[in-house]
């Protein structure tokens, strides 16, 4: 009887010294994953965020929890902490299951305007864009973007045409340039995908896709984003904090085309 007790508490001591083992060993693992990256908390949407909720309540509800990353993946507007004056600030958008948290996310509650929270002295315009021009579906409420125009002589149609079905320069290619439009746009919202009926296919069904993407612009840039749209070929790219962008000074003409023959602007 005190043999098969003897065995039994062995058993049950090389299991905890094993549990310990494994919890060391995955312990190490993290530290050397981090090693020689400096490492920063980050707020992370532990479960889906309705708009309009203050960043207080999403705190004290549990809906954002606090991860460590390593600096060099993380965003420069990322927050890792709520400070008391922004508790009161509202999310202009729904945040989505492991987003994380980001400055231009946070609102005061009077800009909310039907559940769309729009910068003070900014116009929200909805556009709708193809899957590929739209960085294949990545955008997502409080991203930035960049957004290009391509365009050519009075003389070339350009169209990006309402099935999304390439190819988009319905012409001769011709002497053809793409510009930036608009440096960085702050993302309002991303509407539900809809697909074309006009493709035959699995295969053209799935570059037929469109996206209804919310932006928040001033009143200038809102008639060079709509002229860009209806006249041109947009084309957007997602941006990081510390991203560079480069603003093009040329001004586009009433007709909303750019001579490809015009000369650059001097410094």
């Amino acid at each position: 009887m005190k043999r098969r007790l003897l065995t039994v508490a062995l058993a049950l001591l090389l299991a905890v010294l094993g549990t310990a083992g494994v919890l060391a060993y995955v312990r190490q693992a993290d530290n050397r994953a981090l090693a020689g990256q400096r490492a920063v908390r980050v707020l992370v949407a532990g479960e889906l965020i309705p708009s309009g909720t203050s960043a207080a309540a999403a705190l004290r509800d549990g809906m954002l929890t606090s991860e460590k990353l390593p600096a060099a993946s993380v965003p420069s507007d990322a927050m890792g902490s709520i400070p008391a004056s922004l508790g009161t600030l509202v999310l202009s958008a729904a945040v989505q299951q492991g987003e994380l948290l980001l400055r231009p996310m946070l609102v005061t509650a009077a800009q909310v305007t039907s559940g769309l929270a729009i910068p003070a002295g900014m116009v929200a315009v909805t556009i709708s864009l193809c899957l590929p021009e739209a960085v294949a579906g990545n955008i997502k409420a409080g991203s930035e973007v960049e957004v290009f125009d391509t365009y050519g002589p009075k003389a070339l149609t350009l169209s990006a045409g309402s099935n999304c079905s390439p190819p988009h320069q319905q012409q001769d290619y011709g002497d053809i340039h793409t510009r930036t439009v608009l440096p960085r746009v702050q993302v309002l919202s991303v509407g539900p995908a809809a697909s074309s009926t006009s493709g035959t296919s699995s295969s053209s069904s799935s570059s037929s896709t469109t996206m209804l993407l919310t932006m928040a612009v001033s009143q200038a840039n809102a008639d060079r984003l709509i002229m860009v749209t209806e006249t041109g070929l947009p084309y957007l790219a997602l941006l990081t904090g510390s991203a560079q962008t480069n603003v093009d000074t040329r001004l586009l003409p009433p007709n909303g085309r750019s001579p490809a023959t015009s000369p650059p602007p001097k410094p």
